[in-house]
């Protein structure tokens, strides 16, 4: 009986463990929001976040081998673009973007903006905790 898990373990380590890597997400961004601004064609104001605020509206994009995903947006694909001062990763669906830019002092931060229906809009100034694109 022992024989018979044993090869029922081997069997199904053959078959499923291959595609274990394949499907493995890792966190690329993390960031932290401090302020938001709110945006239409008739008004804009920033909103300097509480913690609350801060935690819901986070920042997550994992990527799954050679895919970006915004995880705090729906998982929406994402196209990363490497630019000269700053690096971009574009929601072609919906015009949403992240640009993220490296301080002198080593830091990095970020620009979040969130497109939504009538031309009105989020933007979210923050501070990135983890970056590994």
């Amino acid at each position: 009986m022992k024989r018979y898990y044993l090869y029922l373990g081997i069997f199904f380590g053959v078959i499923f463990l291959p595609l274990f890597p394949a499907m493995a997400k890792t966190e690329a961004v993390v960031g932290v929001p401090i302020i938001q601004a709110r945006l239409s064609m008739e008004t804009s104001h920033n909103v300097n976040l509480d913690n609350n605020q801060k935690l819901k509206n986070r920042l997550l994009i994992t990527k799954e081998e050679d895919t970006y995903f915004w995880e705090t947006r729906d998982r929406r694909e994402l196209t990363y673009k490497k630019m000269k001062n700053f690096d971009l990763f574009i929601d072609p669906s919906t015009g949403g973007y992240i640009k993220i830019v490296k301080q002198p002092d080593g830091r990095y931060v970020y620009i979040e903006h969130i497109s939504i229906p009538n031309l009105k809009g989020f933007t979210y100034w923050g501070v990135i905790n983890l970056y590994d694109p």
